[in-house]
């Protein structure tokens, strides 16, 4: 871990780094998301919890922050059609095995709680935005780019009960310069065995 040289500063959600965070934003991809889709791994769905290693909470941690992005950091890709709604322009979604709203549901609860995933299709809590228009799937919102404020980053993964951990996320704050760390900001990701698969209650990105 790098060397901090001004004051330290930890900003803590509810407890401390192993509780819950109140409140979610969204997968840091380096680019715009593949449009290929994804198959939802055999190994996240099962009849019964069971102790995970460490790699496959932390392949579940980066796949939650790729699916993550589509809300946050950059739309799933889109072809030349668009409609309007609401006052918004929305471009109809280009991606292999995602064809409506239902299928994008489909996907995030693979990832994410039944809770979490319906929080990021209502639209109230995310840059972009998901819509069904003519029975097909749009979206609406551009890329943003990473936060310049934040630096390198550390991930740990905690084991609490049989069916619960949590992957604590360290990142280093950055002063005006891009360069120097004058703190370290904490994050807590609670990964729950749901149902019949592990699942995040509660997600955002970090940078």
């Amino acid at each position: 871990m790098k060397k901090i040289t001004a004051a330290l500063v930890f900003t803590l959600l509810l407890a401390g780094c192993a509780a819950p965070p109140e409140e979610t934003a969204a997968p840091a991809a380096a680019s715009a998301p593949a449009a290929r889709m994804e198959k939802m791994s055999s190994s996240m769905v099962e009849s019964s919890a069971r102790p995970l290693l460490e790699e496959d909470i932390l392949a579940a941690y980066e796949g939650a922050r790729r699916v993550y992005g589509w809300f946050d950091l950059a739309p799933l890709p889109v072809s030349g059609e668009s409609a309007q709604l609401d006052g918004a322009v929305y471009y109809r979604v280009n991606a292999e095995g995602v064809k409506d709203l239902e299928d994008l549901r489909a996907y995030l609860r693979g990832v994410f709680s039944q809770e979490l995933a319906d929080r990021l299709l209502d639209g109230r809590t995310t840059r972009i935005h998901y819509r069904n228009i003519r029975g097909l799937l749009y979206v609406s919102g551009e890329a943003r780019d990473r936060d310049p404020g934040k630096g390198a980053s550390w991930v740990e993964t905690e084991k609490l009960a049989e069916d619960l951990y949590s992957v604590n996320v360290m990142v280093d704050l950055l002063g005006e310069d891009g360069e120097t760390v004058v703190g370290l900001e904490c994050w807590s990701f609670p990964y729950a065995f749901e149902g019949d698969r592990w699942v995040f209650t509660d997600f955002r990105l970090v940078d």
